[in-house]
């Protein structure tokens, strides 16, 4: 189990220590100036809720105040933080779709050639696919959070629901290049449920550090993709 947790927490970092490579480079930095972008829009957006919250301590709730607002403060920030980040993949798909087929090529795996239109065409189209997967969980997540005595625990299984997404996200997009279906790639995933958790909960926490965050998904990207084609090679290994 933790052997698993942290093989998959280390595919992030060997993502992160190749980010700077020649020929790597050019993929990277258009979707980290889309991600400090999205990361202002975010922090005006959670000062603006924290705002509204500034009388909580004057209200009804006053004698919990010591608990609960830490509970809702962690709350907020995993919300945001995973809605931020599934909008700026979604955006920024077509490019780690080409960082992806970099990181492919490196491995000695060569997808079929395509024109940049089709594969922009096919990213976007596979983001809603995830976006129509991930959706209906996280409302019910939502609505479970408003629920006395269970909300307590919704920043725990907001953290874990969103490691796995995350690591669903990143490391779809080079069996996404490879022709994988969507729910091929989420049983493969499935089978490796402690990597996915340890890749996905190194991503939730460096996502919430300043700077650092803006290259998160590209190094994501990268590790996601290392995992899966080792993952494919070892899968075509005879038993």
């Amino acid at each position: 189990m933790f052997d698993r947790f942290f093989k998959g927490a280390g595919y992030f970092f060997q993502g992160l220590g190749l980010l700077n490579q020649k020929g790597i480079r050019r993929y990277v930095w258009v979707p980290v100036l889309m991600n400090m972008a999205l990361l202002v829009i975010a922090v005006r957006l959670i000062q603006g809720w924290f705002a509204n919250w500034q009388g909580f301590e004057q209200g009804w709730l006053s004698w919990a105040s010591w608990l609960v607002v830490p509970l809702l403060v962690l709350l907020v920030i995993v919300v945001f933080g995973y809605f931020f980040s599934v909008l700026l993949v979604a955006i920024a798909s077509p490019f780690y779709g080409l960082l992806a087929g970099e990181i492919e090529q490196r491995q000695g795996v060569v997808a079929a050639d395509e024109p940049l239109w089709h594969l922009v065409g096919r990213t976007f189209q596979r983001e809603w696919k995830k976006i129509l997967y991930f959706i209906p969980r996280y409302l019910l997540l939502l609505v479970l959070s408003f629920i006395p005595l269970l909300n307590l625990l919704m920043p725990f299984l907001w953290f874990v629901f969103g490691s796995w997404t995350l690591a669903l996200q990143y490391r779809d997009y080079s069996l996404d290049n490879l022709g994988v279906s969507f729910p091929d790639s989420r049983q493969q995933l499935a089978r490796d449920r402690w990597a996915a958790v340890g890749f996905g909960a190194v991503v939730s926490v460096l996502m919430l550090v300043p700077i650092l965050n803006c290259f998160v998904p590209p190094a994501a990207v990268i590790g996601g993709s290392l995992w899966a084609l080792e993952q494919r090679r070892e899968k075509a290994l005879p038993q």
